[in-house]
């Protein structure tokens, strides 16, 4: 016989699976109490099979293989899709932003002025000037639109990246901000150009679009005079009375709060080619996971603002048109904040499943328990598994004490109860041939062996600028480097004035294929090999403008582009002219007025090869060059260094 109170120790088993009700869930539950298995990973493989879209953030950066089994074992691993690789795809989420949030996220990067001390000058000096760039770029980037919208041929190149990469192109150093500066006023002069060209669109069932690149031409001229003191080439940069040496300082206060974009996987949501609309592809279904480890929590956070914002649109469609999405946070402190809208999401049919190591957290990072408890209401289902921070007077979530569960044991929110998970656990040694399956059958990749997978460490990456290759058979490993566009842009522009192209490369890159235009070109191309090399040893490149090299080129293009044999054979006596410095007077051509004279300037003198000069000057102005020669001068000096000059001086003359 037994007496007393008889407890019953068995414990009810039972997955915490989340109803499918876009009301949202969080799991709670420290590390290794099994929330990752028992929670996360059924619930994945739960909204997989449901044929749910899925956005999953890889705080670790190692759970995407688990996500491709789980991927996989549902038949769906042709959905996943990875950001933040260097064989993944893009996004660009700098794209909506407008000038407040730009702002408020550069405060957040460089850091808040008030705080500063004694750098505060420098701190507020980098956020006035990363503001300025970024409407400088959004700037171009919206009339570059506009004018292919327009449909007018113009030879101006239009600016077709607006993104993080750009940006940080631009703040690279003061070279980097000079060259910008120069190419923004030459963009402008070619716009004022464009604008008083075309003044027929008016009154044109187009005239609204031109009549706002006029207001916006407007506002890039408002823009520029900010840049002003940074605008002053590297040889008076030593003048103190041309240039503040301070701003040196300014510069590299922006530019350090960006380095990460050099080292690390963050360059990958910041590509505008290609890049990828996140909530179209999650509404087609795919399985998004993006690789975070390394990406700063503020861009994190507002990464994930911008995806809820678009969600929020989603319910603009019809039932019908709404594909279910699930949205797994894990380490949810890290990316949700106050306006979080988890209580409009539910009609867009979003589902929102978070986890956090402890309660705390969430109530610190929203800086109080009464707001966290705003957002707190609007998630219907909690789930706890072992935590110490749980029970007692001030948390009154639960009513079983956390802090007594055992490994996969939790409870819900209100539930007396204490339950069993069965955890889900993945077998590791599958990883590898799911990674290779989805390499070379799902992705094909190229340049990797038969059984060998590539491999992303982070540090080795950012240490090397290399990717690992591991032979799934040997697990040999071999290394190769990767570079991104910006990387290349650097060496390119190193290497700028002494890479050479072959002829037969030159023909084909510019197609041309008739025999007359061919033995125009080769009588040129001969010509520039022939003075080529010593033209190189003795010529200064400024700046980041183009080499001799291409100014021979853009001879080439400018013949082609005409299909006029005459004209290839007069663009080839100019050449071979300039070439051999045969030029004994000085071409002016000058539309514009010098406002450090009291005189008009000549507006042009008239040679009989000026229809010529005038064209290549063009091309020359559009390119943006500037060559000086140490002994005999060849000057094409790119215009728009001033502001009261519309057009080019070419001088050639010997001394």
């Amino acid at each position: 016989m037994i007496m007393g109170l008889v407890k019953d120790t068995n414990i009810k088993e039972e997955t915490p699976l989340v109803d499918v009700k876009f009301t949202h869930s969080l799991c709670i539950g420290q590390t290794g109490s099994g929330k990752t298995t028992s929670f996360i990973y059924p619930n994945i493989k739960n909204r997989m099979d449901l044929g749910h879209g899925i956005l999953f953030f890889d705080i670790k950066g190692s759970e995407h293989l688990a996500l491709k089994k789980l991927a996989s074992d549902a038949n769906r691993l042709e959905d996943v899709v990875e950001i933040g690789k260097p064989w993944g795809e893009n996004i660009n989420f700098m794209d909506s932003l407008n000038n407040r949030t730009f702002a408020s996220f550069l405060q957040d990067m460089v850091g808040d002025p008030a705080e500063a001390g004694q750098n505060t000058y420098f701190y507020n000096e980098a956020i006035g000037l990363g503001k300025s760039i970024f409407n400088m770029l959004k700037l171009k980037a919206i009339i570059s639109q506009e004018l292919m919208e327009l449909g007018k041929k113009h030879y101006y190149p239009v600016q077709k990246d607006f993104s993080l990469g750009a940006f940080y192109s631009v703040i690279y150093n003061i070279d980097t901000l000079y060259k910008f500066i120069q190419d923004i006023k030459a963009f402008a002069t070619h716009l004022h150009k464009f604008i008083i060209k075309y003044t027929e669109y008016y009154d044109s069932k187009q005239g609204d679009i031109y009549k706002n690149i006029i207001l916006n031409y407007t506002n890039i001229n408002t823009a520029l005079k900010f840049f002003k003191k940074y605008d002053v080439e590297a040889s008076d940069r030593g003048n103190a009375e041309k240039f503040e040496t301070s701003l040196l300082s300014v510069i590299s206060t922006l530019s350090s709060a960006f380095n990460f974009m050099a080292t690390s996987s963050a360059k990958y949501i910041s590509e505008s080619e290609n890049a990828l609309d996140i909530v179209d592809a999650l509404q087609n279904g795919k399985i998004i996971i993006i690789n975070v480890r390394v990406i700063p929590d503020t861009i994190l956070e507002l990464m994930l603002d911008q995806v809820f914002e678009q969600m929020i649109d989603l319910n603009l469609q019809s039932e019908e048109e709404k594909k279910p999405i699930s949205i797994f946070i894990d380490e949810a402190q890290r990316l949700i904040n106050k306006d979080i809208p988890l209580d409009v999401l539910r009609s867009s049919k979003v589902d929102v499943l978070m986890a956090v190591q402890s309660e705390i957290q969430l109530i610190s990072k929203f800086g109080s328990r009464e707001d966290w408890q705003k957002i707190s209401v609007n998630i219907a289902q909690k789930f706890a598994f072992k935590s110490t921070y749980f029970g007692g007077d001030h948390l009154l979530s639960f009513y079983v004490e956390t802090a007594l569960l055992e490994t996969f044991e939790y409870a819900k929110e209100h539930d007396s109860n204490k339950l069993r998970a069965i955890p889900l656990f993945l077998n590791k040694e599958d990883f590898d041939a799911v990674e290779l399956e989805y390499q070379h059958d799902v992705l094909k990749l190229k340049e990797i062996e038969k059984n060998e997978i590539l491999f992303y460490d982070v540090t080795h990456f950012e240490n090397e600028r290399e990717v690992v290759l591991i032979d799934t058979k040997t697990q040999k490993k071999r290394y190769r480097k990767i570079f991104t566009e910006f990387e290349d842009d650097v060496i390119q522009r190193v290497l700028e004035p002494y890479l050479t192209v072959s002829f037969e490369d030159l023909m084909q890159e510019l197609q041309v294929k008739d025999k007359k235009s061919i033995h125009s070109y080769r009588l040129m191309y001969d010509e520039h090999e022939l003075t080529n090399s010593y033209k190189l040893m003795q010529t200064q490149v400024i700046g980041d403008y183009k080499s001799y090299n291409e100014v021979f080129t853009l001879l080439y293009v400018l013949a082609n582009e005409d299909d006029d044999f005459d004209l290839a054979e007069r663009v080839y006596d100019i050449f071979h002219s300039l070439a051999n410095d045969e030029y004994d007077e000085a071409l002016f051509i000058n539309d514009g007025y010098n406002e450090d004279s009291d005189e008009d300037e000549p507006l042009a003198i008239v040679t009989a090869e000026m229809v010529v000069i005038n064209t290549i000057l063009g091309l020359f102005e559009d390119i943006g060059i500037f060559i000086v020669k140490k002994e005999k001068i060849l000057v094409l000096h790119m215009i728009s260094n001033y502001d009261y000059i519309a057009a080019i001086n070419l001088i050639a003359k010997i001394q």
